[in-house]
């Protein structure tokens, strides 16, 4: 009957035009549209019936509403011209499109409005309201007016009840609370006054039918859909006793709803002071309303939930509806969890997609939903909340029977992680080499996953971390998974992520984790190394803890998981076996790098001369190798230098050529993901300033101000104004030659290399914009005080020169030839502030970004500074091998910089340090100032010849010779 009954709502637009109309089923609860999609390409109908549910709706019908107009065409329109409709082709009801000149005569089938009819409801239909709910939540009714301010309950709405089939369409009424029968007794409510019959119980439906009294239980429920009212009458009642009593009395029986009389009705029993009961009377005085979604708002304790994702908890046992590891999606199950060990916002198992199944407008907020599991797609349902009047819990008793807690998760963090639930491993993350793996137990965090001494095989009895590499299986792109999100849902729940996993395998130097004998999990380079999902099963304070599920061995028929990595409880050893994924108790490791730091950073106040506030800012650092006490400086040795090339070299201190001090200045030090586990710095030396110029105005007064595109301008912008010129820093930058390519092969004559190994040394640089020029020797023989940036950049467009963006580079954690890092030999030292336990190879290029096994480290090869070759294993390099280099750092000065200490050029003018002076060359008639680097003057004199010498003490001073740029020179 329900499927058979519309709701109308009518919409008027403006005047001249015609009302449309929407239609929406009482039975399906869902509006009358369609979409257009129906129809085949180039097809003008549709050949089978429309589903319900489309973009297509507000359909033309009659011409007038407060008068109906019947046996009308339906139609909309879908264009601005054209329209779709329904009409019945051999029965069946299909749609047809044409122009709207044609409504007409493609539309011949005809429709009409009419009032539902009032029908008889058999027991069924009263227990589920018409279908809408399940046959045995019990039913209430609500009256207007009612029982009131009396502690006769009203049976029919202030308690709930169930009916059952009698004869002739009447039907029995029992109590939901204790199946007790409800019927009319032969007796009155009050004693004085117009006598109102009471209603009562008997023990059980059984007792009733046996009863003399049986009729005065059997009710006659007639419904008039339009209006969602109700007539209750009861068959039989015996009004008053005679003077013998009740059962001489003649009884009031009806057959049929058309006998007007013994009617379920409320009436005042004090007027004056509210009280009413319930009781039969001869008419009807109150409306009865079942509760059947209507076109007027009716009372009803159905619910709807947003679209959303949400937590489902039992609100009596606090359990989490949910499918965990050991179940495997298998079933859902309420779960308890422990809100201290575990972080359901991590986990999807524990995590609903809902979704409203009626969308319409009409039933928003009371729609069914559909709810699935995020995790596991093939765990879902639809389901119908309720909630009673002023509480914030659910109920849903095909969940569960309790109340509920439902809870959104509106957190954006949560919705859009796409990794949600599974460790994955960025690039970035991917770069390091130094995982641990620590056992989650109630007795110790300080449990990690290590080789067993004297075997291959694994356990977690370690106290210190062991340190693995973890490798992706899929080139690190993770794979859709669980709920799947298409675009519509996107439109319906903003942000939500589709879920997204990778597994990996993890690695030792030479070997893998693998899956050996008797299910125990080994190191071995024999056999393939495991796959493994990193599942998050556990969080402890900000840390999580992951189970280690195997990715490859997956179930035939639903790919889901058959085995996890578990820790042996069963024995003292605690070996790290395979075990069966429904295992109830499953081990957790979290997955972290070591606390120790990998590479220093010189920010330390006390041994790197930081200072504070300013930690990271460029130091002045010497290099002292650890064993033999050399320092790094420029090369000395005539055997290893080459023309044009400026190469670092290594040596005692006396026999250095200049200084020994270094600018040490950070790189990727608040940029980059990981720089703080590898910081890279810039290293350089012989750093001089162009300042650059100010704009200079166009100070004419007899003409207008123009700009090069001919308009009106101030003094600044005019064409006769000379513009500012941006200044730059110009150094002498620490590379490695691993980009350039010897023509030679002779070791003599190589300029890149010795021999097989890649060397060291220092190119002209100059940086502005954040921009490194490297200039090579392009602009050797212009002072920085003459180079112009112009000529730099033409230079670079025809690729005489090379150029490196920091904006961009200073953001990447991989290595480049123009920065260095400086890796601990020994980590578990470096936090002590003791010079000598922060010991250091300098880091180039390296196999692995951070904390690679193989890299490229300053060496000593045959006493000429190179780097290792990429095959130099780290193991062998932190304890000398391979004669690679370890340092430690002295605080430098700028008085003892490592910069080339031969002759300067200015221009025509020279400056040339020597022993206790400076001598000054092409100057004659010109003025000089020499001063210190605390700017305190030295001397200041006119040059009176071609060549001076001027007495200088030893150290830096700063030359400034009139109508020159200033440079700085070392005295010995």
């Amino acid at each position: 009957m329900a499927s058979t009954l519309w709701c109308v709502t009518v919409t008027e637009e403006n005047k001249g035009k015609a009302p449309y109309f929407d239609f929406v089923n009482k039975g399906a609860e869902a509006l009358l549209s369609i979409t257009m999609e129906e129809f085949a390409a180039g097809a003008t109908a549709t050949t089978v019936a429309p589903e319900v549910g489309g973009e297509v709706s507000g359909w033309a019908f009659s011409p007038t509403y407060e008068t109906l107009v019947n046996e009308k065409p339906l139609y909309s329109y879908f264009t601005t011209d054209s329209v779709v409709g329904f009409v019945v082709d051999n029965g069946t009801v299909v749609l047809k499109k044409d122009l709207a000149s044609n409504a007409a005569t493609t539309f011949t089938t005809t429709f009409s409005l009419v009032k539902a009819d009032a029908v008889t409801l058999n027991a069924k239909q009263i227990n589920t309201k018409l279908g809408i709910q399940k046959e045995d939540a019990g039913v209430k009714l609500t009256f207007t007016p009612d029982a009131n301010k009396t502690s006769l309950k009203n049976p029919f709405s202030q308690e709930f009840f169930l009916a059952a089939d009698a004869e002739d369409e009447f039907v029995y009424i029992t109590r939901k609370e204790d199946a007790k029968a409800l019927f009319v007794d032969t007796a009155f409510i009050n004693t004085t006054g117009s006598m109102f019959l009471a209603f009562n119980y008997m023990n059980d439906l059984d007792a009733l039918k046996a009863s003399s009294l049986k009729e005065h239980g059997q009710f006659l429920f007639t419904y008039f859909p339009t209006n969602d009212s109700l007539v209750i009458q009861v068959k039989t009642i015996i009004e008053a006793p005679t003077a013998d009593g009740w059962k001489a009395a003649t009884p009031t029986t009806i057959t049929a709803n058309a006998d007007d009389k013994n009617y379920v009705t409320v009436q005042d029993l004090v007027k004056e002071d509210q009280i009413r009961v319930v009781t039969i009377g001869e008419k009807k005085e109150t409306d009865i309303v079942l509760g059947f979604t209507s076109c007027k708002e009716s009372d009803t304790d159905r619910v709807s939930l947003e679209d959303g994702v949400y937590f489902i908890r039992n609100a009596k046992t606090n359990k989490y509806y949910a499918s965990p590891i050991h179940i495997d999606g298998a079933k859902e199950e309420w779960v308890s969890v422990d809100a201290d060990e575990q972080n359901v916002d991590h986990m999807p198992a524990y995590q609903w997609v809902v979704l409203k199944t009626k969308t319409s407008e009409y039933f928003a907020a009371t729609s069914p939903v559909e709810v699935v599991n995020r995790e596991y797609a093939s765990l879902n349902g639809t389901y119908q909340f309720t909630q009673a009047t002023g509480s914030s819990k659910y109920f849903c008793a095909d969940l569960a029977a309790d109340s509920l807690v439902i809870t959104k998760i509106t957190d954006a963090n949560i919705l859009g992680d796409e990794h949600l639930g599974y460790k994955y491993l960025t690039k970035d993350e991917l770069m390091i080499t130094n995982y641990a793996f620590n056992y989650f137990n109630p007795y110790t965090m300080e449990k990690y996953i290590a080789q067993v001494a004297g075997s291959n095989k694994l356990n977690v009895l370690q106290d210190t971390p062991t340190y693995f590499e973890i490798k992706p299986v899929n080139g690190n792109v993770a794979a859709d998974y669980g709920y799947k999100v298409t675009a519509d849902v996107k439109k319906r729940i903003n942000g939500l992520a589709q879920l997204k996993r990778e597994s990996y395998t993890i690695h030792t130097k030479n070997a893998v984790i693998a899956l050996g004998e008797e299910n125990n999990f080994v190191i071995t380079d024999k056999t393939a190394a495991s796959k493994f999902f990193f599942k998050e099963n556990n969080q402890l304070d900000a840390t999580c803890y992951y189970a280690f599920i195997d990715a490859a061995n997956l179930e035939e028929t639903d790919k889901s998981f058959k085995f996890k990595a578990g820790v042996a409880d069963q024995s003292l050893t605690a070996l790290l076996q395979q075990q069966v994924i429904d295992e109830v108790r499953t081990s957790a490791f979290s997955i972290g790098l070591t606390d120790q730091p990998l590479y220093r950073r010189f920010n330390n106040v006390k041994l790197d001369g930081a200072v504070e506030g300013n930690e990271d800012a460029t130091k002045l650092l010497k290099f002292k190798e650890a064993y033999v006490n050399d320092y790094l400086m420029d090369e000395t040795n005539v055997n290893f230098k080459r023309e044009g090339m400026s190469y670092l070299g290594i040596g005692a201190a006396n026999i250095a050529e200049a200084g020994l001090s270094f600018n040490v200045r950070p790189y990727n030090i608040g940029k980059s993901a990981q720089y703080n586990i590898k910081p890279q710095y810039l290293i350089y030396v012989s750093e001089t300033v162009n300042e650059g110029s100010e704009n200079i105005p166009c100070d004419a007064t007899n003409h207008k101000h123009m700009n090069a595109a001919g308009e009106e301008c101030g003094p600044e912008d005019c064409i006769h104004a000379t513009p500012a010129v941006e200044g730059f820093n110009r150094y002498k930058l620490l590379v490695s030659f691993a980009d350039s390519t010897d023509a030679e092969v002779v070791t003599e004559k190589q300029l890149y290399k010795f021999g097989k190994y890649v060397r060291v040394g220092f190119v002209d640089a100059v940086e502005q914009d954040s921009v490194i020029y490297i200039l090579g020797n392009t602009f050797a023989n212009i002072a920085t005080k003459d180079l112009n940036m112009d000529d730099v950049k033409k230079a670079l467009e025809a690729k005489k020169i090379s150029s490196i963006n920091m904006k961009a580079t200073v953001k990447e954690d991989k290595h480049h030839n123009y920065t260095w890092s400086f890796r601990y030999i020994d980590p578990t030292k470096a936090a002590n502030e003791v010079e000598e336990d922060r010991a250091f190879l300098i880091e180039s290029n390296a196999v692995a970004p951070i904390a690679p096994k193989n890299a490229a480290w300053i060496k000593n090869q045959n006493n000429c500074l190179v780097l290792s070759a990429m095959d130099a294993s780290f193991d062998d390099a932190k304890t000398g091998g391979d004669a690679a280099l370890i340092f430690n750092i002295e605080k430098g000065a700028a008085d003892d910089m490592a910069t080339d200490n031969e002759s300067i050029s200015a221009s025509e003018v020279s400056v040339v340090a020597t022993n206790g002076a400076v001598i000054i060359k092409g100057a004659e008639g010109k003025t000089v100032a020499i001063s210190n680097v605390l700017g305190q003057t030295i001397a200041n004199t006119v040059i009176t010849s071609s060549e001076a010498t001027i007495s200088v003490p030893a150290g830096v001073v700063v030359v400034a010779v009139e109508g020159e740029a200033a440079v700085k020179a070392i005295v010995k």
